[in-house]
């Protein structure tokens, strides 16, 4: 490739990129491309700021799997989508060898990383949801940093243990990750296959779990109305008049604020659920096709159309896009720090958010 960004072969002949040979439609994939990048870094980056000068965020160990999440993905903005626009934008690997091994074995890591987080934030979900009282207690940033090494070090098997055994390919300007048959099957099961059954077996526990629950849940509340009426008291007042006042026990008070707070927890768990199953969803669609291309590009039956290899490849990338949008969405606690850094209001983050942890607790101020 020589300076102007032309390619010639080792004879010395043209080689026309992807752009020469589609200019419009290449230059609209490059551009949509680019918008998807830089929607990525903000979006991540608004993540780790929103659990960090967030102080109600940051007290919840939880979010510091989403915090693991999002660098994970932004690290997939960084350092694997550009090289890969490249890539696509020439239709060939134009970087070198050097270059070709460090780009696939940091997309290996940090695609691998972004899964491995969406499966450890299921779990946690999960035991949130079907053990609340046993694992509320559990739940210290010590355990959910365990959780975020374990992450890590899952990534960190699937791409830099197989290295020194493994020969990768980048003949002829392609650049991909080691195509051995067994290599493929091990990558692909640790790093999509058992996380997506893990997950959908576990959001279809938490399901069934919140139906249980809700039902348990009105039980309660109506047993309880029933064995706990209203108590009369008698008084006389100085006309020796009988007078009856209504008091509510003080075991219905008690009863109904235990079941207020257990209302209010289950709902936010439920919010969380739902916004998990959304991210789960998403996660699907969007890895699914490109690790099965994987597994048949490693079976050698049949040539995959570079068209088709481009395409799942970038529809698995646009995960890491649509993680923090989907936190944006769905998650109110992410939603508000987010308008609120988009319009540049850091200042006053803290006090808009304890304003609307007012609201949501005791309603308007009027």
């Amino acid at each position: 490739m020589d300076v102007h960004g032309a390619v010639f072969n080792p004879d010395g002949e043209f080689i026309p990129t992807l752009f020469d040979r589609h200019p419009f439609p290449t230059l609209l994939i490059v551009v949509l491309v680019t918008i998807m990048i830089g929607i990525t870094l903000v979006g991540n980056l608004m993540v780790c700021a929103s659990v960090f000068l967030v102080r109600k965020l940051r007290h919840q160990p939880a979010n510091f799997l989403l915090v693991s999440l999002a660098v994970a993905d932004l690290g997939v903005a960084i350092f694997v989508m550009p090289p890969a626009l490249l890539h696509l934008y020439f239709g060939r690997w134009v970087l070198g060898s050097s270059a070709c091994r460090f780009w696939t074995t940091a997309d290996m890591t940090l695609c691998t990383a972004s899964i491995a987080n969406l499966c450890m934030i299921c779990v946690d979900r999960y035991l949130a949801v079907c053990k609340p009282l046993h694992y509320t207690a559990k739940r210290t940033r010590k355990r959910v940093l365990g959780y975020v090494a374990i992450v890590w070090i899952i990534a960190l098997l699937v791409s830099i243990a197989p290295v020194p055994f493994l020969v990768y390919r980048n003949v002829r300007d392609t650049c991909q990750v080691p195509q051995n048959m067994f290599y493929q099957i091990y990558a692909t099961v640790i790093a999509f296959y058992a996380p997506a059954i893990i997950m959908v077996t576990l959001y279809v526990r938490m399901w069934l779990a919140a139906q249980r629950i809700c039902k348990q849940d009105r039980s309660t509340r109506c047993a309880h109305i029933k064995a706990s009426p209203a108590k009369s008291a008698v008084e006389f007042d100085g006309k020796l008049s009988i007078r009856k006042i209504h008091r509510p026990s003080a075991l219905l008070t008690v009863v109904k604020v235990q079941l207020l707070s257990a209302h209010h927890t289950f709902m936010g768990e439920n919010k969380a659920r739902k916004t998990l199953g959304v991210i789960m969803s998403v996660f699907i669609v969007c890895w699914l096709p490109f690790f099965i291309i994987a597994l048949v590009k490693s079976q050698r039956t049949f040539e995959v159309p570079q068209w088709l290899d481009f395409l799942s490849l970038w529809l698995g990338y646009s995960n890491s896009m649509l993680n923090p949008l989907i936190y944006c969405k769905y998650n109110r606690e992410f939603r508000i720090p987010f308008r609120e850094m988009l319009c540049c209001r850091f200042s006053t983050l803290q006090t808009v958010m304890r304003q609307e942890s007012f609201t949501n607790k005791f309603g308007p101020v009027r």
